[in-house]
């Protein structure tokens, strides 16, 4: 299967060209960047074609799918030109930049009958879906509420001294830390506990994240949100772009019969029972070098493509996530409870 790679950022080479090249069942045909020489300096490690203009680049013989790695804010378009282009997408996360333009990629992958996948790749790391298998089980009986934390020191701290300073100047109209990062929690709590989040109130502040000339970027670096579900389960959201020193990604589910942890320690869930007995697992055994590093959404991808399957993470389930996001900026704005748009 020959498969492109649209933005040759800091995501594409980390994981997507990797995981492509990696695959026996992929050829990395084609890479686009709009930065003059981005792709070109890619494609000859890769064997691949570089090229500066998207719609050649979509008209690459025999191409049959794209991984789009560009900023947010551009992934609506190329989307939907990809589809409509007769190309399987997958789309890095968060799938767009709202509601209304998730809707319109999901319904134009229905008219292309093409496959749209959502990179939310937190699905594949061993403690989520260990946990999501314990729940099912009733290993802590029935969750009440939840806690959980997804944050670390910042977009701009893989870049160099120059382009950190100037990283915010380029990239403020990509949305602030709930969109970027927060989403991935969103889906998460969605697909761990089989619920769709009904309601949230949202505090949304910047605290510390600056552009070059010192004043505050304009969306928010760290959001605490509180989540109300369907069947009444409730729980509490903190993600972050001001974690220094270290990352937090833990997870804490409270149910009728005692506590789950997830990522107390690196690739473990603990269930504390309420007879005060312990179970724990420790997966870092069978955590693979894929889910480490994030690499096996893009395998899953093109499982689903060979093997027909439906999407791993579904167009529907994105919009369902952006309509969450959508609800969250709003009461962020005024702080109040919002009901999330069906």
């Amino acid at each position: 299967m020959k498969v492109g790679i649209i933005g040759c950022g800091g995501i594409a080479r980390g994981r997507h060209i990797p995981a492509y090249l990696a695959n026996p069942h992929t050829q990395l045909a084609a890479l686009y960047d709009p930065v003059p020489g981005r792709a070109a300096e890619l494609a000859a490690d890769c064997h691949a074609a570089p090229y500066e203009d998207l719609d050649q680049m979509l008209r690459h013989p025999g191409l049959d799918a794209v991984s789009v790695c560009t900023p947010e804010q551009y992934h609506h378009d190329i989307v939907i030109a990809a589809l409509r282009s007769g190309k399987h997408v997958l789309c890095e996360k968060p799938m767009a930049m709202n509601g209304a333009q998730a809707k319109e990629m999901e319904e134009e992958a229905e008219r292309s009958g093409k496959l749209l996948m959502i990179s939310h790749n937190q699905r594949i790391y061993e403690p989520h879906w260990k946990a999501r298998e314990l729940l099912k089980e009733g290993a802590i009986g029935k969750p009440l509420s939840f806690r959980t934390f997804l944050s670390h020191s910042g977009p701009e701290q893989g870049c160099s001294e120059e382009e950190r300073r100037a990283f915010f100047d380029r990239f403020e109209g990509n949305g602030g830390v709930m969109l970027s990062v927060g989403c991935h929690r969103i889906d998460l709590i969605d697909w761990l506990f089989d619920e769709r989040i009904t309601s949230v109130m949202a505090y949304l502040p910047t605290l510390d994240k600056r552009k070059s000339n010192g004043t505050l970027i304009r969306d928010e670096d760290t959001a605490m949100v509180l989540l109300r579900c369907e069947s009444g389960l409730s729980g509490m959201l903190y993600t972050g772009w001001c974690t220094y020193g270290c990352p937090d990604r833990e997870t804490h589910i409270f149910g009728t019969e005692g506590v789950m942890k997830l990522f107390e320690d690196p690739w473990s869930v603990s269930v504390y029972k309420k007879n005060q007995e312990k179970i724990y697992y420790d997966l870092s055994p069978w955590a693979k070098k894929g889910s480490e590093g994030a690499t096996e959404i893009i395998d899953r991808f093109v499982e689903c493509i060979t093997e027909g399957k439906e999407a791993f993470v579904t167009a529907q389930e994105g919009v369902r996530c952006m309509r969450v996001l959508d609800a969250i900026a709003k009461s962020g704005r005024t702080g109040s409870w919002v009901e999330v748009s069906s």
